[in-house]
């Protein structure tokens, strides 16, 4: 294979050549620029096209991470120049109109905090294997993607990260002609975080005919987390700075060096619990402009219609809450839950008044925590979080979408639990600190024998045993990470990994995740849902067609408010 050079719109770019898991060759682009670098006066406001370059750009190697501090490790990443930029990952060059493959854009989580597009966590070595391109792209995090102001004539409105994606969008439909990508079959998927965006995407004018397939793994725009607030003055406090006229704040902001910035927005303390908006997310923009991105209440486009009619996919796995429980008691030093903090912030209930206390004693004797100690049973703990961060607010998405949809909605829980699932592995280990500095190391070598044992080492530290599927084990299916072993020949994870990949990928070709019957690795028909049932496949080591097989909890929250 020949060197890749590929002549994009912008000028030309140069790659390499790349192996994926099963030993084929594909070509790699990465870090190339989609955007302006969003530094001075461009920094919190909606992205401006990359301007042409000459000569050959050296695509070989990553571009930056959007500031924000590293996920897992926790350290400060990434630089404003270059953090607008995209990976194009494909087997051909050379096709026409005919040959042309279908696109899958990446859009990676991270709570809008955190995340990037780079190889250690999203390689393309499984996808890839499907013969379709595969693009990953970054987006503006924290504050400097979520900013918003009030005063309409700053022209901040918020949600310049979900702009980031509409810029992206509009790059692929220029461009991805050129690496025999099909312009016209665009698929975007994301998790968690980029799931919601995916279903932000789905709602927002702003994306119109820029996708036509949707895959939302574990989020959406109707999960309490996925909506931010009016946050300038928040931002300014946390930096020291007393001001609270916006334009002033905004003038400080842009002065303020991006690492100051990402360190003054932790001390906010997001504690992803449904009882606190969040302070840095996507908004309802204040006022309508040429440019919003969304003007109007998810909820409200979802019952009217007034969405892209696409096919989807949406789906979660089944104990999304783990990861949570965990996060809060490692920040914490101790297992804990405060029932008060499981109030939708939205219902609008005092905390003192008669409605609060009694929804809060419904809480407590449904997931069986009535004397408030949740070290008893950390599973219903897990699934009290799993419902009320997760479930509901997919649920009650896809049951409202599903009335208006001109397009087939596939809905899925996984519940697949194997050595692969790494998520949960850090969840429930028993000692998190010796496992993050061995995977710390791990993300430092490359492929050999010294990283192969010291992944098998990993697997023998003890861990406390829970039933279910973590919030992010679904990525280990479809993206080699650094916490990715190679599997020998007949282990029965690269069935799974096969055939996750498998439904993603004939998604994106057809619109229908199972359109061969007789195909051995899948063997079954994903039926959509319809107006009476919420028809959904279970995600196991074996595929089973169930129906809303959760529906009971989510009764609950559905019936917990009506008084």
């Amino acid at each position: 294979m020949p060197i890749p050079l590929v002549h994009l719109q912008d000028g030309k770019v140069k790659g390499k050549i790349s192996t994926d898991f099963l030993g084929g060759k594909y070509y790699s682009f990465m870090g190339i620029p989609y955007a302006k670098a969003p530094v001075r006066n461009l920094r919190f406001k909606a992205p401006v096209p990359v301007e042409p370059w000459e000569g050959i750009r050296d695509a070989t190697r990553e571009g930056p991470e959007c500031p924000s501090y590293h996920s897992p490790f926790g350290y400060y990443i990434g630089s404003e120049d270059n953090c607008l930029n995209l990976n194009v990952y494909t087997r051909q060059l050379s096709c026409n109109s005919a040959t042309m493959k279908p696109v899958m854009v990446w859009i990676h989580g991270g709570a809008f905090l955190r995340g990037s597009n780079r190889t250690d966590a999203y390689s393309p070595d499984y996808l890839i294997t499907e013969d379709i391109v595969l693009v990953c792209i970054n987006y503006r995090l924290g504050v400097l993607g979520f900013l918003s102001l009030e005063d309409s004539s700053l022209e901040v409105p918020g949600n310049a990260g979900l702009k980031d994606m509409v810029l992206a969008l509009q790059w692929v439909q220029r461009n991805i002609q050129q690496f025999c990508g099909d312009p016209n079959n665009v698929t975007i998927f994301g998790e968690s975080a980029g799931s919601a965006s995916v279903h932000y995407l789905l709602l927002s004018p702003l994306s119109k005919g820029l996708f036509h397939k949707a895959i939302a793994q574990s989020g959406c725009s109707l999960n309490s987390w996925a909506r931010g607030c009016s946050n300038g003055i928040i931002i300014a406090r946390n930096l020291g700075y007393e001001d609270t006229d916006e334009r002033n704040i905004l003038e400080y902001l842009k002065s303020v060096p991006a690492r100051k910035i990402v360190e003054a927005q932790e001390i906010t303390g997001d504690s992803f619990n449904v009882g606190i908006i969040r302070p840095f997310g996507p908004v309802v923009e204040k006022y309508r402009s040429k440019g919003a991105f969304l003007c109007e209440d998810p909820i409200n486009i979802v019952k009217s219609g007034k969405f892209h009619h696409v096919p989807l996919v949406m789906g979660y796995t089944s104990r999304e809450g783990m990861l949570f429980v965990f996060l809060d008691e490692l920040k914490h030093g101790r297992r804990r839950t405060n029932f008060e903090e499981e109030i939708f912030y939205d219902r609008k209930l005092h905390m003192n008044s008669t409605a609060f206390e009694k929804c809060v004693l419904e809480i407590k004797k449904f997931y069986n925590q009535e004397e408030n100690e949740p070290e008893e049973d950390i599973e219903k703990l897990d699934l009290l979080k799993t419902d009320n961060l997760f479930l509901y607010g997919i649920h009650k998405c896809v049951s409202y979408q599903k009335l208006v949809s001109q397009a087939p909605i596939y809905f899925y829980r996984m519940t697949l639990e194997t050595t692969n699932n790494h998520a949960k592995e850090i969840s429930t280990t028993k000692h998190i600190y010796i496992l993050v500095v061995l995977y710390f190391i791990i993300s430092k070598l490359g492929d050999g024998f010294i990283k192969s044992t010291l992944l098998k080492f990993a697997k023998l530290i003890p861990q406390n045993k829970r039933t279910g599927t973590c919030h992010s084990d679904d990525l280990y299916y479809l993206f080699r990470t650094f916490m990715n072993e190679k599997f020998d020949d007949g282990d029965e994870n690269n069935t799974y990994i096969m055939r996750f990949v498998r439904l993603w990928a004939n998604f994106a070709r057809t619109g229908d995740p199972t359109p061969d019957k007789d195909d051995p690795l899948i063997n079954i028909k994903w039926t959509p849902v319809n107006r009476n049932e919420n028809c959904l496949l279970n995600i196991d080591k074996e595929l089973k067609m169930l129906v809303d097989p959760d529906l009971e909890r989510v009764k609950f929250w559905e019936n917990l408010f009506e008084e």
